[in-house]
């Protein structure tokens, strides 16, 4: 739910704008057959004073206000929110007091969760990742009511607790570590002994992955490839600056970010070699881990697509667009990656090998561009 100003540019008096509430709750939204359904209805102006909007300010001011109450009434609802899963953890602790006593947890947290700086952004938000894991892990302990000496013998009832949440293999093995972790503890504290629970191997590692892919058809995934082809039928159907920058991430394969630092001249430059060929190198913002000089990545410039992209990049009409816009003009399933993925098998179709083509796209191994940016249901061969 938010506060919106609807520009009325053709309307003789002043104020020119009006304000509108939108609700996207299912029950202001039923019965409506759009994707996103939403309900509009303009704010009477009786209201608008006690809303801090006056009829002298203009459409911008409107705008700045609207944004202010919407900012308040987020705040509100994250209170709200924040609230209920403290009263759900009070309720918990104190109902499973047998399986997670209070002064083990607080100990369990202050070693295992909080990290010794905890002061800096990185630090503050894995503090909190951690635990929202522990808060799953703690969910899976009641629902399994068993001692952490038995776990090792009844992980096969544990297994079917990830089976049923239709969890991804990668976050069930952080769950298990970390229950490992609390296993570990409470045993130490009673003088028991302690197996952990093993990681799923085999049948139930198979029988855990189909299900999560199972559990997420019809969800957002990984993006599907864009194809010059596709982009190509789009032409003329989207704005110019958009399908711009669309057709700089299928012909170099940058990251979105990437496209949008193109503006600035400091963060790419144009090589030309001895043989004449141009490269394009490119600052890779993203890799903070790196000094800045092994930041960046070389592209040649081998096709005229790539060279009319360089055309494109000195004009600087570039405009990166909407994700339903790329949806709607080039096919669902594509986001704004769609460029980037669908370029190692472009060139892949080229003739060039995978070692160069991860060179280019700024990836550290080539393992890291064929698992997620090679097409496997594509054919590739060679006669």
């Amino acid at each position: 739910m938010s506060y919106y100003i609807r520009s009325l540019p053709l309307k003789k008096k002043h104020p020119k704008w009006k304000v509108q509430f939108v609700s996207y709750k299912k029950e202001d939204t039923r019965g409506s057959k759009a994707k996103l359904p939403k309900r509009e209805w303009d704010v009477p102006r009786e209201r608008w004073r006690a809303l801090g909007f006056v009829t002298r300010m203009t459409y911008e001011e409107a705008r700045a206000r609207s944004k202010q109450l919407n900012s308040l009434e987020l705040i509100k609802r994250q209170e709200k929110r924040l609230r209920l899963l403290r009263l759900e953890e009070r309720e918990l602790g104190q109902k499973y007091q047998a399986f997670l006593p209070e002064e083990f947890k607080a100990e369990f947290e202050l070693r295992y969760l909080r990290s010794r700086d905890s002061q800096t952004e990185r630090r503050l938000r894995r503090f909190t990742r951690a635990h929202i894991l522990w808060r799953a892990v703690q969910k899976l302990i009641i629902h399994v009511k068993v001692e952490p000496s038995e776990w090792f013998c009844n992980h096969y009832q544990i297994y079917d607790y990830f089976f049923e949440k239709k969890l991804s293999l990668s976050y069930t093995n952080k769950m298990i570590a970390m229950m490992n972790l609390w296993g570990f503890l409470i045993c130490k504290k009673i003088d028991e002994p302690f197996l952990p629970v093993p990681r799923p191997r085999g049948y139930e590692r198979q029988r855990l992955v189909d299900n999560y892919y199972q559990g997420r058809e019809g969800r957002k995934g990984a993006s599907r490839p864009l194809s010059p082809e596709t982009l190509n039928q789009a032409k003329g159907k989207m704005p110019t600056r958009q399908f711009s920058w669309l057709f700089i991430s299928v012909w170099l394969g940058l990251r979105p970010q990437e496209i949008d630092n193109l503006k600035d001249p400091n963060l790419w430059r144009i090589e030309v070699l001895p043989t004449g060929t141009k490269i394009l190198w490119i600052f890779q913002t993203k890799l903070v881990a790196l000094p800045p000089s092994d930041r960046w990545k070389p592209i040649p410039l081998l096709y005229d697509e790539q060279k009319f992209a360089i055309r494109m990049i000195e004009s600087k009409a570039l405009k990166r667009p909407l994700v339903k816009t790329v949806k709607k003009h080039c096919g669902s399933g594509i986001s704004l990656y769609g460029g980037r993925k669908g370029f190692t098998d472009l060139m892949l179709a080229k003739g060039h090998s995978l070692e160069s083509i991860s060179q280019w796209m700024g990836h550290t191994t080539i393992t890291r561009t064929w698992r997620t940016y090679k097409d496997r249901r594509g054919v590739l061969f060679s006669i």
